[in-house]
């Protein structure tokens, strides 16, 4: 199989990347739409009627007092003087994107299929494997276990991306574009323990 020289796919992936964020004015992010679609499947549609600010704020004011009481809303007594607000030209703009539906997220999801699928096909025809399909792997793991090896490491991969906010499209290619600090450490997280994993096992197998 031939790959792309490196230059070529930095500037597909940053294609991909700015390109999405043009036409649905969001991030890229492949595991917030897996728990989006997990969590519609698991607590069904979000029927909860939209909420001017007036009631959001008296929603706020009374969870405030049934967790704080009154005390809560009383200002300190050594609270300065409270600085005086910008004029309203001066104040930031708040836009709030609304959620894409399922039937987005379901065409992400269908265009990741069908790309995937014609790279494979111009690349020389498809072939399905239940493996990694590497020859250190193989020779590693044999028989069932590698199935249990996979099966764990697709758990790992889903509980660090839950943990860490986001995956490699979300922290690889869009955080650290915009230098996002926990997207910087989260990448360089993955992309080394990536790292030090294959020379494990490369030791492994010498």
């Amino acid at each position: 199989m031939q790959f792309w020289p490196w230059y070529l796919g930095g500037v597909a992936l940053t294609t991909v990347a700015v390109g999405h964020w043009l036409l649905m004015n969001r991030m890229m992010a492949v595991s917030g739409r897996v728990t989006a679609l997990v969590n519609r499947v698991r607590f069904g549609p979000d029927k909860a009627p939209a909420l001017s600010g007036k009631e959001l704020e008296d929603a706020l004011l009374a969870a405030t007092l049934a967790a704080f009481g009154d005390e809560a809303l009383k200002a300190p007594p050594t609270a300065p003087e409270p600085a005086p607000e910008p004029a309203p030209s001066a104040r930031p703009q708040l836009t709030l994107t609304k959620p894409q539906g399922p039937g987005m997220h379901a065409l992400f999801f269908f265009g990741l299929a069908i790309g995937g699928l014609l790279s494979v096909l111009l690349a020389g025809g498809l072939e399905v494997s239940p493996s990694l399909r590497g020859a250190r792997f193989e020779a590693l793991f044999d028989g069932p276990g590698r199935y249990a090896v996979l099966l764990l490491g697709g758990l790992c991969v889903g509980f660090g991306t839950r943990m860490t906010g986001g995956c490699t499209s979300g922290h690889g290619l869009c955080g650290v574009s915009r230098f996002q600090p926990a997207s910087l450490l989260a990448t360089a997280a993955f992309f080394g323990t990536g790292i030090v994993t294959s020379f494990a096992v490369a030791l492994l197998l010498a």
